[in-house]
């Protein structure tokens, strides 16, 4: 059975757009005389003159993390990134050798097999093993290969085939390798984001989207349950909500990847309101061609996604109202940062 390899790609998912595109897994390390041995030793020596102002600590740890890219991961894995840009989970299978690239950045080719997993689709004792502060680790625990390849034939985790096993940050990521440590954060963000997509859907996911634009400074009206022509919330400033800037609010929940159509739809309903903007969310994120207009579209149309969402959330949490927060029960917690 293959292994499987969390790859990251990039703090704010900067290589992800290239990776995906090209089907090339670059790290975000640039390492212009990276040994032609590839050996541990060496690779340290290298990251000692690419960055000298790192301490020891660190470079040790980018050290073990390349060498498994470099002598470990072989062609056949699969490698799993979760994608910082679209919210979802992409996996493919390595077919190529280790390279470096022009600018000296260690690469690994792969072959996507899927790139639009929702979150929701894996299971939380997998989930926190994604929740690995690691670039570049091994994911191995509860029977993670055969999960993962069935995820890939059909886009949903079994659970461990020999039955659940423990779940919680000491019996999942940080075991998968020495070096590895679980990120509590992205653990804790999955939880909360599951609770959403198990609780909040249809039209209670829209209510939510209409309390954060509320808590934000909107007047909001919420259409029914039910067909609603394109219009889930109007918003806009003032007591009366006659101030802009004026919303027309398009809300897509569960599964459902808004696309082109649904794009189209919302600026038609921008223009028959009279609204100056609108604003497009969807939990499971948008197509590919939806994302392409991003820009073309800045001063009309915002694109909320899951992360968006979820920040959005953060931000006003306290002013939300109590019964939704009863319904979503959320508590701030500080944590000390390692120095490396």
């Amino acid at each position: 059975m293959a292994r499987v390899w969390l790859v990251r790609l990039g703090k704010f998912g900067e290589q992800e757009s290239a990776a995906l595109g090209n089907g090339v897994l670059a790290t975000g390390w640039t390492i212009p005389s990276f040994p032609a041995d590839h050996s541990k030793e060496n690779i340290g020596t290298a990251l000692e003159d690419a960055y000298p102002d790192q301490k020891a600590g660190t470079l040790q740890n980018w050290a073990v993390q390349l060498n498994q890219l470099a002598n470990v991961v072989t062609e056949g894995d699969l490698t799993v990134t979760p994608l910082k840009t679209t919210g979802q989970i992409a996996i493919g299978r390595i077919v190529g050798a280790f390279a470096t690239d022009s600018e000296g950045r260690p690469t690994r080719r792969v072959k996507w097999l899927r790139t639009d997993l929702p979150r929701d689709s894996i299971k939380q004792d997998l989930l926190f093993s994604l929740g690995a502060s690691q670039t570049i680790c091994e994911i191995s625990r509860n029977e993670a290969a055969e999960r993962f390849a069935a995820l890939v034939e059909l886009g949903r985790d079994p659970g461990p085939l020999s039955g659940p096993g423990p779940v919680g940050p000491n019996n999942s990521a940080q075991q998968d390798t020495a070096e590895s440590e679980p990120d509590f954060a992205i653990s804790a963000r999955d939880q909360i984001e599951r609770h959403i997509a198990a609780n909040f859907t249809g039209h209670a996911f829209t209510e939510l989207i209409a309390a954060i634009l509320r808590a934000q400074g909107y007047q909001t009206r919420v259409s029914p349950p039910g067909a609603d022509r394109g219009v889930d919330i109007v918003a806009g400033q003032g007591a009366l909500g006659f101030e802009g800037p004026r919303l027309v609010v398009q809300v897509k929940s569960g599964g459902v990847v808004a696309d082109q159509p649904t794009l189209q739809g919302l600026l038609g309903t921008i223009q028959d309101t009279h609204a100056e903007h609108g604003l497009l969310v969807s939990w499971s994120g948008f197509t590919g061609a939806v994302k392409q207009r991003t820009n073309d579209l800045y001063f009309r149309v915002r694109l909320w996604g899951r992360d968006e969402i979820m920040e959005a959330l953060f931000s006003v949490y306290d002013r939300l109202p109590e019964t939704l927060r009863a319904e979503l029960p959320l508590k701030r917690i500080w944590s000390l940062v390692s120095e490396d």
